[in-house]
């Protein structure tokens, strides 16, 4: 039996997708994160934080650290020993958190934040409300349990 894992992202569940969210540009999908599990069973996120500008902001490897930073903005990691727990990225000037990973379990992640994916007009804003994406449209509280991407986000809508 498959091992089941869960990313809840934006007050979304997203159970055992192959992509939590992605945007289709002209038939090639742009992955927003990438999880996965590795042989000892710890999570692996992979994601880039940029802004509307397409500025990259902080960079996750695989959960064990940012290994890029603006200067504009703090990185956080709480351990639990060798384990990271959390991850965050805090603008400087205001103390907005942009990213947010919380590792409750290897196979149960939460990620919030705001992402913006290049070639994708809207932000992607998720939260522990919500996630929200195009011109307003809120996704909250669903569970999505399928092979493939889970929201796929194109220039007309989304697909779930």
């Amino acid at each position: 039996m498959k091992n089941v894992y869960n990313v809840r992202f934006g007050s979304n569940n997203f159970i055992n997708t192959d992509g939590v969210i992605a945007f289709d540009d002209n038939g090639k999908l742009k992955q927003l994160l990438k999880y996965e599990i590795d042989s000892t069973s710890k999570p692996l996120v992979t994601v880039e934080v940029r802004d509307s500008n397409n500025t990259l902001l902080g960079k996750v490897y695989k959960a064990t650290s940012f290994v890029v930073v603006h200067p504009d903005y703090d990185a956080k990691v709480v351990r639990q020993g060798s384990d990271v727990k959390a991850m965050s990225l805090i603008r400087k000037n205001d103390g907005a958190v942009m990213f947010e990973l919380l590792i409750h379990a290897p196979n149960n992640i939460e990620i919030n934040g705001v992402f913006y994916i290049e070639g994708y007009s809207y932000a992607i804003t998720a939260s522990r409300s919500g996630l929200v994406v195009g011109r307003g449209n809120t996704i909250s509280g669903f569970t999505i349990a399928k092979n493939g991407t889970g929201i796929v986000l194109s220039k007309n809508g989304f697909s779930i």
